[in-house]
């Protein structure tokens, strides 16, 4: 469950990105967040993921969230499933050890985002796109309730992103994983999500995606 409540976001000593933001998401719910260059998708994700403060208003959230972020680490001497398996780490205790479960889980992860073939390869040899799936698995790994993503499909192909859709899709839908995340493909987020959240304006609006226009953003 996500809930947030009279929230307004932005940093300090300015004036508010978006305002008076009231809206949840529960259980096993599929959302994309939709708006122009600059509105604050990002900045949004950032308040609700703890990476920021928000001015005013309150949040409700797991404990644990899965993030994905645009930006991608990039670890000279990292290979994909011991990047992937970071994901475990919030899991291990005091010690920071992995066991054969965690291991067992970042392949599952791997399985699932379907990048098996790069498994062994190091993040510096990846293209974007490549790292970027790796991100996702790190964060399917992690296992948490609630998964944040800022645009993670910018770096891929259409069919990958379709795929990739439909990969939260089974998330959120079979797993009763909370996904929201924030992307620029408004067809194919019309197409998958259960809900839109749109921005402009300043203001955040709730959309079903059968009710909702691109001429709105």
């Amino acid at each position: 469950m996500l809930r947030l409540s009279n929230l307004n976001i932005g940093y300090n000593n300015s004036a508010p990105v978006v305002s008076s933001i009231d809206a949840e998401l529960s259980d096993g719910c599929f959302c994309c967040l939709l708006g122009r260059n600059g509105t604050g998708k990002s900045t949004l994700l950032r308040t609700i993921a703890g990476l920021q403060h928000p001015l005013t208003g309150t949040i409700e959230r797991p404990d644990s969230i899965g993030i994905v972020l645009t930006a991608i680490p990039n670890l000279l001497n990292t290979k994909v499933r011991e990047m992937v398996a970071y994901g475990r780490l919030a899991h291990t205790g005091i010690w920071g050890r992995l066991h054969d479960e965690d291991y067992a889980m970042a392949d599952e992860a791997i399985r699932l985002v379907g990048i098996q073939d790069i498994a062994d390869r190091l993040l510096s040899t990846l293209s974007d796109g490549e790292k970027q799936k790796t991100m996702i698995a790190r964060a399917i790994a992690q296992q948490s309730p609630l998964l944040l993503l800022d645009e993670p499909s910018a770096f891929l192909d259409y069919p990958s992103r379709r795929e990739l859709m439909h990969l939260l899709q089974d998330l959120a839908h079979i797993h009763r994983k909370t996904i929201l995340l924030s992307t620029h493909d408004v067809e194919l987020a019309a197409a998958s999500a259960d809900v839109l959240w749109i921005i402009n304006d300043k203001t955040m609006v709730k959309k079903n995606p059968q009710d909702f226009h691109p001429e709105e953003l």
